[in-house]
């Protein structure tokens, strides 16, 4: 969110990737059964894609006549393939009479396309998965089933609380938790060193960040302090750590939200902070551009990158082929209070089919068990850098001895357990979230050609209201 945010630009990340700017680790250590490959991973998307609205990817096991076949299409593929086809491969291991014809897609965005166009046309598949920034606008399509009305028996207490706060919308449950992530500040340990900066004492406040930037700077190690890009998942994240919501009525939480607060004293704060105290020691990447701000990083020209726990496995991977000596710290927030911020990642939905049979039913719903449950989400978890939808993962990884052989993956948790639940750091409720997210990118792309900070915000708030007024349900 997702960041909570769609991934964008997959293109620009992979080509970089194939460049040498970064290379993937083949395996991370302590993942099972995964080996990497090109891709993409966290905030971004993980993999190309021919970019149509048609399903694209890969697609696993054959149609078994005798048996029950039901349909999923994960968001992406690329780096993460070899998970989901492990964990695939795991259900029907478990349920031979089940296959799973699985088909990857591009993106979030190209997700969300290709599930919304195939259920107009009747062919939708049977579960999808949905970025969460889409959750009114896919409950809005009138295509999704709600997962309670299928499972009423599920026990949402199972899931960790940042995740599943994306799931319920006013007393209803559409959807389930699968992959979750936060935002987390990624180092470079020689530069830090190199600036007489304590290696193992990462910036937390923004305040420090400003310092360490000017520190790095200062000394002649690299041309800017830090980078991360302009997607809509920060500025939404450090409205959350000030308690401050993006919209009314508990952030839609409750109803429809009429009203938008980016003219705020939160927005103003972490805008003046970006604009104006960190200013040109910041790295501007330009709009959605993952790739880019990676690069900046791998390549020296920042010191300090700021990205999702998405992609733990990857980043590390690749950064430490680049002799990079990395470390990991939590999202640094305007003071020392951490309110947390909401989950980015993604959802899993099941469509509406009236011709679907018991058999079928019965499937979807040991499918779903089975993928966010405990085992199945410690083995994402591990393979990626997302934390586990299903609070049992956290036992399963702390048994396996995962944490103490990859002790920078302890800092996503750590920050997850100062979660605080409410209704900033819980999830934005609109139909209308993704072109926000697109107005909120713009102004801040504004703000750095020039335009004020007073003015941006008040234009975005404009903007904003205006989409809240004018969102038509079924408007895709």
């Amino acid at each position: 969110m997702s960041d909570e945010h769609t991934p964008t630009g997959q293109a620009s990340r992979r080509k970089f990737l194939r460049a040498g700017g970064l290379t993937v680790a083949a395996t991370l250590a302590g993942c099972s059964g995964n080996s990497g490959s090109e891709g993409d991973g966290g905030g971004s998307t993980a993999t190309e894609s021919g970019g149509d609205d048609t399903a694209t990817g890969t697609t696993t096991g054959e149609v078994d006549s005798g048996g029950t076949t039901i349909t999923f299409w994960p968001a992406w593929g690329g780096y993460y393939e070899d998970t989901f086809s492990t964990m695939i491969s795991n259900f029907e291991d478990e349920h031979p009479d089940i296959t799973v014809d699985w088909s990857a897609q591009g993106s979030y965005a190209e997700s969300r396309s290709a599930v919304f166009t195939a259920a107009k046309a009747g062919n939708a598949p049977d579960i999808a998965h949905l970025g969460k920034n889409a959750t009114i606008l896919a409950r809005d399509t009138g295509f999704f089933t709600p997962i309670g009305d299928l499972m009423p028996d599920l026990d949402r207490s199972q899931y960790l609380g940042a995740g599943r706060a994306w799931s319920t919308v006013e007393g209803t449950t559409w959807s389930l938790p699968f992959n979750n992530s936060q935002i987390l500040l990624y180092y470079n340990k020689n530069h830090f060193r190199e600036a007489g900066l304590d290696p193992e004492q990462p910036p937390t406040t923004f305040e420090e960040v400003r310092q360490y930037s000017q520190q790095i700077v200062d000394e002649g190690v690299a041309d800017s302090g830090i980078s991360w890009p302009n997607v809509n998942w920060w500025p939404m994240s450090w409205m959350a750590e000030q308690g401050q919501v993006y919209f009314n009525e508990r952030n839609g939480m409750e109803g429809e939200p009429t009203e938008t607060y980016f003219d705020s004293e939160a927005a103003r704060t972490l805008y003046d902070w970006w604009m104006n105290d960190l200013g040109d020691l910041y790295h501007y990447p330009g709009k959605n551009d993952w790739g880019a701000s990676e690069k900046a990083f791998s390549q020296g020209q920042a010191s300090m990158h700021m990205n999702s726990s998405g992609g733990l496995a990857y980043l590390l991977g690749g950064f430490r082929e680049q002799g990079i000596e990395i470390g990991v710290g939590r999202l640094p927030t305007p003071n020392e209070e951490h309110n947390g911020h909401a989950a980015g990642g993604a959802q899993v939905w099941v469509t509406k089919k009236d011709s679907r049979t018991d058999a079928e039913r019965d499937a979807i719903r040991k499918f779903l068990r089975n993928m966010t449950g405990a085992e199945q989400q410690a083995l994402y978890s591990k393979s990626t850098g997302y934390f586990p939808a299903h609070s049992g993962s956290v036992d399963v990884l702390e048994e396996q001895g995962f944490f103490e052989e990859n002790p920078l993956y302890r800092t996503s948790f750590d920050q997850l357990e100062a979660w605080t639940p409410g209704p900033a750091t819980g999830g934005v409720f609109s139909g209308t979230l993704p072109r926000t997210a697109t107005a909120v990118v713009d102004e801040t792309d504004n703000m750095w050609q020039g335009k004020s900070v007073d003015d941006a915000l008040s234009d975005l708030d404009s903007t904003a209201e205006e989409q809240l007024q004018f969102y038509e349900r079924r408007d895709l």
